[in-house]
Order: C-alpha cells, then sequence, then structure tokens
C-alpha cells in the first residue's frame, strides 16, 4: 500500500485536487462530436474528459520511461540510475559518461526544474484563496509568499529526513487524509448523482476512447491544442521524473508489477478524485446551486474554493482539502529534488541516497522559480513554462521507445 501511495503522490500532486472537481465545466458549453450543449450527453462527455486525460494516456506516458529505466538497470546490472541508462538498449556502452548521456540528464534537470516552477506557481492561487478563506484573511502578495514558504520548507525537511522517514510517511499520510475526504464526499453528498455521473464518464471515455486520442491529427482542434496536448506536454515533462522515482522505490518487483500499478492503481487513483469531485460539483451546476459551468473564467483557484464551501463541514472539509494539496505538492517535489539531487551527485549509487543537504539545495532551488511567477507573471506564463519544459524530452521519448524495444526483442529471442 505504501508503494502504491508513493507511486500516485509522486506521479500526480496538487494538480488533481485542483482540476478533479471543476475541469468538466471547461467542456460543457461547446462539447465535441456534434453534442448538444448541456445535454446528458454533454455531461457525460465533460466527466469523461477528466478521466481520459488524468487516466491510462498519463499513466502510459510515464510507463515508457520506467519501462526503459527498469530493464536497462537490471539488465546491464547498473549501480546508478541516471534517464541516459534508459538508452543503453541503442548499443551505447557506459552511455552515462558520453556527451549524449550528459546531455540527456542535463536535458533532464532542466526541464523538472522548469515543469516544477510552471507547476507549483499554477496551484498557489488555489491555495492561497483556501487559506485565506480558513484564516479570514484578505488575498494578498503576502499570503502568497507564505504558502509558497509552507510548501519548500515541508518538502524541504521532507526530503531532507530521506525515502523511508520523509517521502513514504508523508504519501501514507496524504492517502489516508485523501481517502477520508472523498469517503465524506461521497457518502454525505448526493451519492446516487456522483455513482451516476462516474458511469456515465466510464462509459463514455471507453467507448469514444479512439476518437479522444487521435482528435486534432487529421484536422485542427482549437480543444485538442488547448487541452489533449497540454496535458501530454504536462505528462511528458514529468514522465522522466516519475519513472526514476518509480525505479528507485520499485526495488524487488516485478516489470509486470511496475507496469500494472502504474496503469491500474495510477489511474484508479486519479479517477477516483475525478468522479467524486466531480460528481459533486456537477450536481451542484444542474441543480442551480452553484453555477460552476458559468464561473470557470473566474480567477483560477476560487471557482474550486467555491465548490468545497458547499460541502458540509465546510471549514473542516476546506481545511482537508488545502491540507491534501500542500502534501500532494510536498510528495512530488520530494520525488524531484531526490532524484535532480541524485542526478547531479558525483559517486551517487542505487543503494545510497543522495546527500542531505544537497537535496536540501535542491529543495530550495525548485521554490525559487515560483516565487518568481508569483511576483512577475501569472497563472497562463506558469501553464506555458510547464510546455515549454517539456519539449527537450520530445526528443529523449523516441530514443527510450526503441532502447526498450530492442532490450525486450533480444530478451525474447
Amino acid at each position: 500500500i505504501s508503494w502504491m501511495g508513493m507511486l500516485f503522490c509522486g506521479g500526480i500532486g496538487g494538480g488533481i485536487i485542483y482540476w478533479s472537481g471543476v475541469e468538466w465545466g471547461y467542456y460543457l458549453d461547446e462539447p465535441l462530436f456534434g453534442i448538444i450543449p448541456y445535454s446528458k450527453e454533454s455531461y457525460a462527455l465533460s466527466s469523461a474528459y477528466g478521466l481520459f486525460h488524468w487516466g491510462i494516456s498519463a499513466w502510459a506516458l510515464y510507463a515508457i520511461p520506467a519501462v526503459a529505466l527498469s530493464v536497462s538497470f537490471y539488465k546491464y546490472n547498473l549501480n546508478t540510475l541516471r534517464l541516459s541508462s534508459s538508452l543503453r538498449g541503442l548499443g551505447l556502452r557506459n552511455v552515462e559518461n558520453s556527451l549524449l548521456g550528459r546531455l540527456v540528464d542535463f536535458l533532464f534537470v532542466v526541464a523538472t526544474i522548469g515543469a516544477a516552477g510552471g507547476t507549483i506557481g499554477s496551484y498557489l492561487p488555489m491555495l492561497s484563496t483556501g487559506f485565506s478563506d480558513i484564516l479570514n484573511l484578505e488575498g494578498t502578495f503576502l499570503v502568497d509568499l507564505s504558502v509558497l514558504g509552507l510548501c519548500v520548507g515541508l518538502f524541504g525537511f521532507s526530503v531532507y529526513k530521506g525515502l523511508t522517514n520523509g517521502i513514504k510517511r508523508l504519501s501514507d499520510i496524504n492517502m489516508l487524509l485523501a481517502g477520508i475526504f472523498l469517503i465524506i464526499v461521497l457518502f454525505l453528498g448526493p451519492t446516487f448523482e456522483i455513482i451516476k455521473s462516474a458511469f456515465n464518464g466510464l462509459v463514455f471515455m471507453f467507448t469514444h476512447f479512439w476518437e479522444m486520442s487521435t482528435l486534432g491529427i487529421t484536422e485542427q482542434s482549437d480543444f485538442a491544442d488547448t487541452w489533449t496536448v497540454f496535458y501530454w506536454a504536462w505528462w511528458v515533462a514529468f514522465g522522466p521524473l516519475v519513472a526514476l522515482f518509480v525505479a528507485r522505490i520499485s526495488k524487488g518487483r516485478t516489470l509486470r508489477e511496475v507496469i500494472l500499478g502504474m496503469l491500474i492503481f495510477g489511474s484508479l487513483g486519479s479517477w477516483l478524485f475525478f468522479m467524486i469531485l466531480g460528481g459533486y460539483s456537477m450536481d451542484l451546476d444542474v441543480n442551480e446551486t452553484l453555477a460552476v459551468s458559468q464561473i470557470t473564467g473566474s480567477t483560477h483557484g476560487d471557482l474550486a474554493i467555491a465548490v468545497i464551501n458547499t460541502m458540509p463541514f465546510d471549514t473542516l472539509m476546506l481545511f482537508l482539502f488545502c491540507g491534501i494539496t500542500v502534501i500532494f505538492v510536498t510528495t512530488s517535489y520530494d520525488s524531484m529534488s531526490y532524484v535532480i539531487a541524485y542526478h547531479v551527485q558525483k559517486n551517487s549509487s542505487v543503494n545510497t541516497d543522495p546527500g542531505r543537504y544537497l537535496r536540501l539545495f535542491w529543495a530550495i532551488v525548485l521554490g525559487i522559480l515560483p516565487a518568481a511567477l508569483i511576483i512577475y507573471s501569472s497563472h497562463q506564463v506558469a501553464l506555458n513554462l510547464i510546455i515549454l519544459a517539456s519539449l527537450p524530452l520530445l526528443f529523449i521519448y523516441p530514443l527510450m521507445a526503441i532502447s526498450v524495444l530492442k532490450d525486450i526483442t533480444k530478451e525474447a529471442n
């Protein structure tokens, strides 16, 4: 259970706690495939797209580098685990110390810093709004920096404590809190409507999976450019990081267990958030309790907090919501700073953790870029940074796929 929790928390982060409750509202007024806006089928499509973006496709993009790294690591009996190791199947011995290997590892570190900064920069407005509501404060620049300081301090302390005492315990706590939160929403909210919405969304997603996956390939699609391509870029930007972390925590597990764990448990975890929180907020919209689909253009984060404030025990639920988000962000950044520190440390070994102060240094570095985004930029700039961070890795993904295919083919023969 701890392994599944670390896998899920390290792979998804705080984005799911924001988007799971409100993403469907952005799709309702202009549904695809000729569906009439605000019809029953449009609600099913809106529910399905969140499950699609955060489900199997996302975890499959994570699994490509995870499989490539795992195969290379165990086949070649490596003592270190770097992203460049995933290219050993191309016939490049000692690729980690070659010019190509060093370039790949350098691009990975740069991409991770950019993606990390953009991601936490996009979550901060929601956290600031939530903590301002709890403490009855006005949302100010100081509140934004305080929330950022809380996140950086927490994941700095956690990563300083190490893989077992820090990241593992935080993941266990977060899975417990998230489970309590979702159970309360499911059973104290409109249970039947949530289940019906989840069922309709799953059916639509599985019956239209191919069309949703190929939208925009043969024709221009603003929707695909704005949403699907953005999400794929997001997963690509974090894919190598998640793969390295998964490989690091999966010692003793078979390749089949790693693949199925990512595709099944990762997808199920994401779907539970989208089905329960999305179904709850969709019921608010249908019953005109809160016009979620009409206020999706409001300040980012305000909408998610508005949904939570309609729940029973709203103050408690808002506190849980913000706490879970902070820990999700923390566990994601724990894995980032841990893996980056491992990459840049000269004499790293899979049997030892990177130096504590080196891990702490990278935890602080990962907090600098979000601070700059708070001061000088906007939410959209943070999202654009995520896309830019994924660009260098687009050239590495095909090489990893070819490498692992060659390795597996050789083993099969």
